[in-house]
């Protein structure tokens, strides 16, 4: 057989594997939400306020006024979502499948412009599953709290969803193991040029994933480790991340817990950063601040559904002294407003946000009460704060969605 007849067989061969061989399934959906909320005080959030983490600092005015100290509502529709699934045919012996997904939350402060919040491809084998695109990061992942807003537990709860490449492979019926490689876009880390996915990528290696699962018909139960490297200026700076979660499922009834141990997780939405802790060559060194964080969850019914969260965050200081910097420290995370200038950082936050929501086939009409407490006070150099007080914000959620 010469090379004349070998190459248009190897192309034929091929093509037979990659191409579709049956009519792509094309399954649309989505819905149309509108939420209302009110806070009893201003919030650090996102999305004009629909996702809330915790209440600002007190900040005086010359008179001795808080100006946090004033309430807000709003309403709106920026969290509908449209949704395209796609099945086909097998690829190498995979099923295959995709998902695109968007809704209209925007950006930063650009509000109602459509937005990716997933996009992926997937390839599944008897055993092995090959994602690749923007899905939740790992640490996000299988069990979340069940709640009426959209933050999702967030802070007390990694949020991020990032462009990535992960294999799951089953050891068994029950147990699997999960590694990936994930970068960034929307949710990027803090750094001298604010939120940029630009420190990861001059870091030049991705974040890693590594984690195991448990689960069976009523139990989900896994662990979890990650590790990043990223580059704000001319030195590095790697953290580490620790993740155990659970979760119990019985006929309308369901119980999930998540405990996280990390440093340098503002890409996830979480409190506490990194901080300046020396100098090389002029050029800043830096040092991760450690949190721990922890949440339960309950939630029972389908028709009716009552439910409710409580979650706990921990400032536990810095790996190395923070270098003072003309009398203030420099610190990066989204509990220190990005520059600690004014001394003054997130201590600890814990939330009881207890809901109630009426579902049908296609509406769903929802009630959430949500107590946040947040305790600041001022940074020392090993990252812990001292004379710390207390703020509280009381915020109401009525949202109502029509599903489709």
């Amino acid at each position: 057989m010469n090379l004349k007849t070998i190459l248009p067989l190897f192309f034929i061969t091929l093509s037979t594997l990659l191409i579709a061989q049956e009519p792509v399934k094309l399954k649309f959906s989505g819905f149309v939400r509108n939420d209302f909320y009110f806070n009893s005080r201003q919030n650090m959030e996102a999305i004009d306020g629909t996702f809330q983490y915790f209440p600002k600092p007190i900040d005086n005015d010359i008179l001795g006024n808080d100006k946090n100290a004033v309430p807000q509502s709003e309403m709106l529709s920026v969290a509908s979502r449209l949704i395209l699934d796609v099945y086909g045919s097998p690829i190498f012996g995979a099923k295959s499948s995709a998902k695109i997904e968007g809704d209209f939350a925007g950006f930063s402060t650009s509000y109602y412009v459509f937005r990716i919040r997933h996009a992926y491809a997937k390839l599944n084998w008897e055993n092995t599953e090959l994602l690749v695109g923007q899905t939740w990061h790992p640490l996000f992942g299988n069990v979340m709290p069940t709640t009426l807003s959209l933050n999702a537990g967030s802070p007390f709860q990694p949020f991020n969803r990032s462009p990535q490449i992960r294999l799951k492979y089953d050891l068994s019926k029950e147990l699997s193991i999960t590694t990936a490689a994930i970068y960034q876009m929307q949710y990027a880390s803090l750094g001298p040029l604010g939120a940029s996915n630009t420190y990861l990528k001059n870091a030049i290696l991705p974040d890693f994933f590594l984690g195991t699962e448990y689960k069976t018909a009523n139990w989900t139960s896994g662990i979890g480790a990650d590790i990043k490297t990223i580059k704000p200026t001319v030195e590095k700076i790697t953290s580490i991340s620790a993740v155990a979660y659970t979760q119990y499922v019985h006929i309308k009834f369901l119980l999930k817990a998540k405990a996280l141990w990390g440093e340098n997780m503002s890409d996830l939405q979480m409190p506490w950063g990194y901080g300046i802790s020396g100098s090389v060559d002029g050029n800043p060194t830096y040092t991760n601040f450690k949190m721990a964080s922890s949440w339960i969850n309950a939630v029972y019914g389908t028709k009716w559904q009552v439910g409710a969260i409580i979650g706990y965050t921990q400032n536990l200081g810095t790996n190395k002294d923070l270098l003072p910097n003309a009398g203030k420290y420099t610190s990066y995370g989204l509990g220190n407003f990005a520059i600690a200038t004014d001394q003054i950082l997130l201590d600890k936050a814990y939330r009881l946000a207890p809901h109630v929501s009426y579902n049908l086939s296609n509406i769903k009409v929802g009630v959430e009460y949500d107590l946040t407490s947040a305790e600041y006070g001022n940074l020392q150099s090993n990252g812990r704060v001292l004379n710390p007080y207390t703020v509280r914000n009381h915020r109401a959620v009525v949202s109502m969605s029509y599903l489709f």
